[in-house]
Protein backbone atom coordinates (compact mmCIF):
# COMPACT_ATOMS: atom_id res chain seq x y z
CA UNK A 1 0.00 0.00 0.00
CA UNK A 2 2.63 2.62 1.40
CA UNK A 3 4.36 1.69 -2.04
CA UNK A 4 1.47 2.35 -4.22
CA UNK A 5 1.07 5.45 -2.64
CA UNK A 6 4.51 7.05 -3.17
CA UNK A 7 4.04 5.73 -6.98
CA UNK A 8 1.59 7.74 -7.07
CA UNK A 9 2.86 10.58 -5.35
CA UNK A 10 6.36 10.82 -8.02
CA UNK A 11 3.86 10.25 -10.53
CA UNK A 12 1.95 13.73 -9.71
CA UNK A 13 5.44 15.63 -8.67
CA UNK A 14 6.87 14.89 -12.05
CA UNK A 15 3.46 15.57 -13.27
CA UNK A 16 2.96 18.43 -11.31
CA UNK A 17 6.38 20.04 -12.33
CA UNK A 18 5.68 19.97 -15.98
CA UNK A 19 2.53 21.87 -15.48
CA UNK A 20 4.25 24.15 -13.80
CA UNK A 21 6.62 24.82 -16.62
CA UNK A 22 3.86 24.93 -18.77
CA UNK A 23 2.03 27.87 -16.70
CA UNK A 24 4.89 29.89 -16.79
CA UNK A 25 5.12 29.85 -20.61
CA UNK A 26 1.62 31.47 -20.31
CA UNK A 27 2.19 33.99 -17.86
CA UNK A 28 5.13 34.97 -19.76
CA UNK A 29 2.83 35.61 -22.49
CA UNK A 30 0.20 37.52 -20.45
CA UNK A 31 3.16 39.46 -18.83
CA UNK A 32 4.09 40.11 -22.30
CA UNK A 33 0.78 41.38 -23.38
CA UNK A 34 0.67 43.67 -20.49
CA UNK A 35 3.74 45.49 -20.99
CA UNK A 36 1.93 45.96 -24.62
CA UNK A 37 -0.75 47.86 -23.40
CA UNK A 38 1.11 49.77 -21.09
CA UNK A 39 3.48 51.14 -24.19
CA UNK A 40 0.81 51.87 -26.40
CA UNK A 41 -1.01 53.67 -23.61
CA UNK A 42 2.90 55.53 -22.99
CA UNK A 43 2.56 55.82 -27.15
CA UNK A 44 -0.92 57.56 -27.01
CA UNK A 45 -0.30 59.65 -23.91
CA UNK A 46 2.65 61.05 -25.73
CA UNK A 47 1.31 61.47 -29.29
CA UNK A 48 -2.45 62.91 -28.26
CA UNK A 49 -1.87 64.74 -25.22
CA UNK A 50 1.46 66.07 -26.64
CA UNK A 51 2.60 65.20 -22.29
CA UNK A 52 6.64 65.05 -21.78
CA UNK A 53 8.12 61.41 -21.28
CA UNK A 54 7.98 61.87 -17.22
CA UNK A 55 4.58 62.94 -17.12
CA UNK A 56 3.81 60.50 -19.87
CA UNK A 57 4.96 57.33 -17.80
CA UNK A 58 3.41 58.81 -14.37
CA UNK A 59 -0.14 58.82 -16.36
CA UNK A 60 0.71 55.11 -17.82
CA UNK A 61 2.05 53.79 -14.62
CA UNK A 62 -1.16 54.50 -12.46
CA UNK A 63 -3.78 53.63 -15.31
CA UNK A 64 -2.53 50.43 -15.86
CA UNK A 65 -1.92 47.24 -13.52
CA UNK A 66 0.94 45.24 -13.03
CA UNK A 67 4.51 44.98 -12.11
CA UNK A 68 5.58 46.72 -15.62
CA UNK A 69 3.32 49.66 -14.78
CA UNK A 70 5.04 49.93 -11.49
CA UNK A 71 8.63 49.94 -13.40
CA UNK A 72 6.86 53.01 -15.30
CA UNK A 73 5.47 54.54 -12.15
CA UNK A 74 8.92 54.34 -10.28
CA UNK A 75 10.48 55.65 -13.29
CA UNK A 76 8.93 58.42 -13.53
CA UNK A 77 9.24 59.24 -9.94
CA UNK A 78 13.09 58.97 -10.16
CA UNK A 79 13.06 61.43 -13.48
CA UNK A 80 11.22 64.17 -11.45
CA UNK A 81 13.78 63.96 -8.92
CA UNK A 82 16.50 63.51 -11.02
CA UNK A 83 19.78 65.55 -10.70
CA UNK A 84 20.69 65.41 -14.96
CA UNK A 85 21.96 62.10 -14.79
CA UNK A 86 21.17 60.30 -18.17
CA UNK A 87 17.96 59.17 -18.77
CA UNK A 88 19.20 55.74 -19.82
CA UNK A 89 21.31 54.59 -16.40
CA UNK A 90 17.50 55.71 -14.52
CA UNK A 91 16.12 53.15 -17.27
CA UNK A 92 18.83 50.72 -16.69
CA UNK A 93 18.71 50.70 -12.84
CA UNK A 94 14.85 50.42 -12.42
CA UNK A 95 14.66 47.74 -15.40
CA UNK A 96 17.44 45.62 -13.47
CA UNK A 97 14.88 46.01 -10.31
CA UNK A 98 11.77 44.81 -12.70
CA UNK A 99 13.79 42.17 -14.46
CA UNK A 100 14.58 40.91 -10.71
CA UNK A 101 10.98 39.87 -10.50
CA UNK A 102 9.44 39.14 -14.34
CA UNK A 103 9.12 36.03 -16.37
CA UNK A 104 10.51 37.61 -19.28
CA UNK A 105 13.64 36.18 -21.26
CA UNK A 106 14.88 37.00 -24.34
CA UNK A 107 12.17 40.22 -24.36
CA UNK A 108 14.56 41.85 -21.77
CA UNK A 109 16.90 42.92 -24.92
CA UNK A 110 13.94 44.79 -26.40
CA UNK A 111 13.59 46.74 -23.06
CA UNK A 112 16.85 47.53 -22.80
CA UNK A 113 16.94 48.74 -26.30
CA UNK A 114 14.03 50.89 -26.18
CA UNK A 115 15.54 52.55 -23.11
CA UNK A 116 18.10 53.67 -25.48
CA UNK A 117 15.93 55.15 -27.73
CA UNK A 118 13.54 56.89 -25.31
CA UNK A 119 14.51 60.01 -23.99
CA UNK A 120 17.06 61.32 -26.33
CA UNK A 121 15.04 62.68 -29.79
CA UNK A 122 11.82 65.18 -30.56
CA UNK A 123 8.84 64.16 -30.03
CA UNK A 124 8.19 62.56 -33.33
CA UNK A 125 11.87 60.83 -32.55
CA UNK A 126 10.58 59.18 -29.70
CA UNK A 127 6.97 58.31 -31.28
CA UNK A 128 8.60 56.15 -34.15
CA UNK A 129 10.74 54.40 -31.58
CA UNK A 130 7.74 53.45 -29.39
CA UNK A 131 5.97 52.21 -32.47
CA UNK A 132 8.60 50.49 -33.45
CA UNK A 133 9.19 48.47 -30.34
CA UNK A 134 5.14 48.16 -29.99
CA UNK A 135 5.77 46.12 -33.64
CA UNK A 136 8.87 44.16 -32.52
CA UNK A 137 7.01 43.37 -29.20
CA UNK A 138 4.14 41.81 -30.42
CA UNK A 139 6.25 40.08 -33.13
CA UNK A 140 8.06 38.25 -30.13
CA UNK A 141 5.11 37.99 -28.62
CA UNK A 142 3.49 35.87 -30.95
CA UNK A 143 6.64 33.54 -31.45
CA UNK A 144 6.32 32.59 -27.66
CA UNK A 145 2.38 32.18 -28.21
CA UNK A 146 4.09 29.69 -30.88
CA UNK A 147 6.49 28.72 -28.88
CA UNK A 148 4.12 28.10 -25.93
CA UNK A 149 1.54 25.88 -28.01
CA UNK A 150 4.57 23.10 -28.79
CA UNK A 151 6.48 23.78 -25.57
CA UNK A 152 3.39 23.70 -23.18
CA UNK A 153 2.22 20.02 -24.78
CA UNK A 154 6.00 19.15 -24.54
CA UNK A 155 6.65 20.10 -20.57
CA UNK A 156 3.36 18.82 -19.81
CA UNK A 157 3.79 15.76 -21.54
CA UNK A 158 7.21 14.97 -20.71
CA UNK A 159 6.44 15.82 -16.89
CA UNK A 160 3.76 12.73 -16.80
CA UNK A 161 6.33 9.92 -18.69
CA UNK A 162 9.08 11.33 -16.47
CA UNK A 163 7.31 10.19 -13.60
CA UNK A 164 5.69 6.99 -14.77
CA UNK A 165 9.14 6.40 -15.93
CA UNK A 166 10.56 6.65 -12.55
CA UNK A 167 8.19 4.26 -11.30
CA UNK A 168 9.53 1.50 -14.01
CA UNK A 169 12.44 1.92 -12.73
CA UNK A 170 11.92 2.23 -9.09
CA UNK A 171 9.72 -1.39 -9.24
Amino acid sequence: MMRAAGMVMIVAACSGLGFRQALLYSRRIKECEQIARSVQLLLGEIRFRHLPLEEAMRRAGMVESGPFAVFLGRLAGRLSGCDGGSFYALWQEELEVYLGQSLLGEEAELLRYLGQQLGQFDLEAQLGNLSRFLDQWRMQTEELKKQEERKGRLYRYLGVFAGFFLVILLM
